[in-house]
């Protein structure tokens, strides 16, 4: 509901109150006033309105310059139409609350993308004096949303997305010739879709035609909207596919086996939301178009 006061003739918004208690001044945890019998929360409330582009956005630290002084507080955040938050890898979430406290409340609407960085392909299975012979595993996708409080998310105009997981790199074989023996590295893994978007793997090597090694090919990096294709590994002499990266939200693929060794496992897509054992209260948008990924 929020709190207000006169200053000057004028009405403000106030964005934080503050108690003596025990000659310590200390932040006021919520207000409440009685209203026709009725007690009515007027807690401070702190307005955010986010107008362009964001990489790894930190929301605690947008309230704190916003007067935040930490425990209960409404803090209600808007996402102009058009506005990207992204992330610069897997490893961190687009969007955070950071130390947002979890007596707080959220109040984010959503009109433009928050999305999860996209997993790296799997490098393909080698050939014989290349290293490893098995594909690599596809990344994991990266986290579109962390929150730290109860939320309250409209989202009919905007969309959530996790990354999605890297392709598994495709497993190397042979042509099963005894006397002549032809070695066939695997392809590499697509990457998963993203902002930023997860890279394709590298084909297995080496590559040595028209001798005894036939390399793979890499796999494709993904794109925002979709997972890049698996690279093509030396199939005529046992080499396995690499997997496709995943949508926004989805494992990647797993790569296939060549004849000899396995392919990797595709990676696990980043979540749209990161509860944190918090709760999320769904305003509008919350379906398959405009969330992609596990809410968990």
């Amino acid at each position: 509901m929020g709190s207000y006061i006169k200053d000057g003739g004028v009405w403000r918004t106030l964005t934080a109150i503050y108690v003596k208690a025990g000659g310590v001044w200390r932040n006021a945890t919520g207000v409440f006033v009685k209203d026709g019998g009725t007690w009515r929360d007027v807690s401070p409330a702190i307005n955010i309105t986010i107008s362009s582009n964001q990489t790894n956005y930190n929301l605690y630290t947008a309230a704190v310059a916003a007067g935040y002084g930490g425990g209960a507080a409404t803090i209600n955040v808007t996402i102009n139409s058009g506005v990207v938050i992204n992330s610069s890898s897997t490893g961190s979430p687009a969007f955070t609350f950071g130390s947002i406290a979890s007596s707080a409340t959220v109040n984010l609407t959503n009109s433009g993308t928050i999305q999860g960085a996209g997993g790296t392909g799997g490098t393909g299975g080698n050939n014989p004096t290349g290293g490893s012979r098995t594909g690599a595993a596809g990344g994991s996708g990266g986290n579109a949303l962390n929150i730290t409080c109860p939320t309250s998310i409209t989202n009919g105009s905007g969309y959530i997305w996790g990354g999605g997981g890297g392709g598994g790199g495709g497993g190397s074989g042979d042509d099963g010739d005894p006397k002549n023996t032809v070695y066939g590295a695997g392809g590499g893994g697509g990457g998963g879709a993203g902002n930023a978007v997860g890279s394709g793997g590298a084909g297995g090597g080496p590559n040595s035609p028209p001798s005894d090694y036939y390399g793979g090919s890499a796999g494709s990096a993904g794109t925002t909207s979709a997972g890049g294709a698996g690279g093509a590994g030396a199939t005529s002499y046992g080499g396995g596919n690499g997997g496709g990266g995943g949508a926004p939200g989805a494992n990647g693929s797993s790569g296939v086996a060549g004849t000899v060794y396995g392919g990797g496992a595709g990676g696990a897509a980043g979540k749209a939301i990161n509860l944190n054992g918090n709760s999320v209260t769904w305003v509008s948008g919350n379906d398959a178009t405009h969330v992609k990924g596990a809410v968990s």
